[in-house]
């Protein structure tokens, strides 16, 4: 497919940005200078060219060969400039181009990009079917083209468009699972990460779906889109008739969950009980903290008439932690012993780390249940835990 960028120099004036190459050599070449007139369309009087000849410099770039006044030259005097068979068909060919640009579009105001494929070339190419949606897509015949396939095909469009938001989850996959290793990525990083992904929140924590109120909430003072002292990472719902406030506290990967000492060794073992880190401790205190002032500060008349509009209601709000990574401790029986009795017996935040989110991620992509209207209790046994 043929593109020509396209400039204009007055409201019925535009030209080709580039010249147009009609014959090539090592050192020499001959481009024409194309301009486009609409104010001349029913005669057909609308492209006018400058036929030049070129010198290569020592730069490789091309510049023009000075040019003579022909009004200098005497009697038997003339200037000739010949084009071979193969050069003057291509030239014939590029005025075609031309002349099909200024009929079908004219002159376009600003800076444009025109594609050009002939329609006999494209029938002719009946197998080729990417030259044909390039050629729909370049002439901003998208929309239209996508409207007329669910008229025609509904079952197809529904396919193509599952097909596209899969795809786009893998994507998103690959990269959740390249960073749950990284030192790097802080937990600026994974608050943005979810929030332009919250599919990954809308399956699989505690088996409802969760939709994104607010990032950063105020839990502490005012309306909850507010400023405030007491704030979190998200304010999230569940969906249904009746919704529910959730609280969401994320922190990394690479928080350690246990203490240690200097030496890398545990800080305290004994009976087989490990010490939990401040991390942990203290991103519970917090979400459960978070809760309990959320679920007073909701209760204004601010914050209660704009969640009611949607009927979400906040009851004793179950708060959720991400943080930490199990593969840090999963050699390890105690470590592995210690974390599960903490968190099972921990009522309020459900604590999740980074990899059982992945998989949970994991699942989704591969599960296809975006597709799904309906999850029913006898699915989750298909859950990876």
């Amino acid at each position: 497919m043929k593109e020509y960028k396209t400039v204009s120099r007055s409201s019925h004036f535009m030209e080709i940005a580039e010249p147009v190459v009609i014959e090539e050599h090592e050192t020499t070449r001959k481009v024409i200078i194309v301009g486009i007139n609409d104010a001349k369309v029913k005669s057909g009087e609308t492209v006018s060219i400058t036929l030049v000849h070129q010198r290569k410099k020592k730069n490789d770039e091309w510049e023009d060969i000075k040019s003579i006044n022909l009004n200098t030259l005497k009697g038997g005097e003339g200037v000739k400039l010949k084009l071979d068979s193969k050069s003057t068909k291509k030239l014939f060919d590029k005025l075609s181009e031309f002349y099909s640009i200024a009929k079908e579009k004219g002159v376009v105001q600003g800076i444009n990009i025109f594609s050009i494929e002939k329609a006999d070339e494209i029938v002719k190419i009946s197998g080729d079917r990417k030259i044909i949606i390039e050629r729909l897509l370049s002439e901003n015949y998208g929309e239209e083209v996508w409207n007329e396939l669910i008229d025609t095909d509904p079952d197809l469009a529904a396919k193509l468009s599952n097909a596209r938001l899969q795809a786009n989850k893998k994507t998103v996959l690959e990269e959740f699972k390249r960073n749950i290793d990284s030192d790097s990525k802080k937990e600026s990083y994974w608050q943005q990460f979810f929030s332009s992904n919250d599919w990954i929140f809308g399956y699989g924590l505690n088996y409802h779906f969760l939709n994104i109120i607010d990032e950063q909430p105020d839990y502490g003072g005012g309306i909850f889109t507010g400023r405030g002292s007491q704030r979190g990472d998200y304010l999230t719902k569940t969906s249904g008739n009746v919704k529910f406030t959730v609280l969401v506290e994320i922190k990394t990967p690479q928080v350690k969950l246990f203490t240690y000492k200097k030496n890398g060794e545990l800080d305290d073992n004994r009976n087989g009980a490990c010490l939990l880190s401040r991390h942990i401790l203290s991103g519970v205190s917090q979400i459960q903290i978070n809760s309990r002032t959320w679920s007073l500060n909701s209760q204004n008349k601010k914050n209660s008439k704009i969640l009611e509009k949607e009927k979400t209601y906040t009851i004793q709000p179950k708060g959720i932690l991400i943080i930490g990574n199990t593969s840090k401790f999963s050699e390890n029986e105690d470590k592995v012993n210690t974390f599960e009795e903490f968190r099972r017996n921990t009522y309020n935040p459900e604590i999740i780390t980074f990899d059982e989110l992945y998989e949970r991620a994991k699942f989704i992509v591969e599960s296809n249940c975006n597709e799904k209207k309906d999850t029913k209790d006898s699915d989750n046994d298909n859950l990876p835990f």
